[in-house]
């Protein structure tokens, strides 16, 4: 028995360590987040292989709906496109929304979450398949930028080093 209080106690305490986001950071009660890995590459690394992810929680104890399509609406600003799942784009020095590959993802007429959900969707691209679709991929540091159904979240960092 003291076994599994010791366990469960590790396992509370893990999980208030995550850094998890856990309030609402849009109108739609859900928390919206980035995620990019690895957050530092190389430019001169063609092969290496990055995970791009937006993510939406439900913090909540109660069920979310948010409306879907159709009809969807794209734009070049994922802030004005409508009834998508969610979208991600890369900032650069130069540029907030065109600075690197981007996705819209959509197909859902209602996107559910359940309590404590979590969802995500994912775009995989190498650096040689960054530069091979026309962007420059330059040491510095970008936004990997995403939002779900039009709500921006918290962005991440991806460092690239020569």
């Amino acid at each position: 028995m003291r076994a599994c209080l010791l366990t469960a106690s590790s396992v509370a305490l893990l999980a208030s360590c995550s850094e998890l986001p856990s309030a609402p950071n849009t109108d739609l009660g859900l928390v919206v987040w980035a995620e990019v890995s690895p957050a530092v590459v190389r430019a001169s690394d063609s092969l290496a292989t990055l995970h791009l992810r937006v993510y939406a929680r439900n913090p909540s104890t109660h069920t979310i709906n948010v409306p879907g399509g159709p009809p969807y609406v794209f734009t070049t600003d994922p802030a004005n496109s409508r009834n998508i799942w969610g979208s991600l784009r890369i900032a650069s020095s130069t540029s907030a929304l065109n600075g690197g590959p981007n996705v819209d993802w959509w197909g859902q007429p209602v996107y559910v979450f359940t309590p404590r959900e979590t969802q995500y969707n994912e775009m995989i691209v190498t650096v040689k398949q960054w530069r091979s679709r026309g962007w420059t991929l330059a040491a510095g540091v970008y936004r990997v930028r995403g939002w779900f159904n039009a709500h921006e979240g918290t962005p991440a960092t991806l460092t690239v080093r020569q």
